[in-house]
């Protein structure tokens, strides 16, 4: 099984499609948790700041289509 999300899934996601952007974000999440500790500690604000960062830069990934 790969690791990759398929380039589908990223296009459709850059175009707005809610349930691509909600496989992205189901990709990553395992990442942004592990990401979101502090001291040892989960943050709740730090998992949002991220999650929000990589919503932000889906719309902004440059496609050569």
């Amino acid at each position: 099984m790969s690791k990759l999300l398929p380039y589908e899934i990223i296009v459709k996601a850059h175009d707005g499609e809610p349930d691509a952007v909600n496989a992205v974000l189901r990709h990553y999440a395992g990442y942004i948790r592990y990401c979101s500790r502090i001291h040892g500690y989960y943050n709740k604000d730090m998992e949002d700041a991220i999650t929000s960062r990589l919503i932000e830069s889906l719309f902004k990934f440059w496609l050569d289509r």
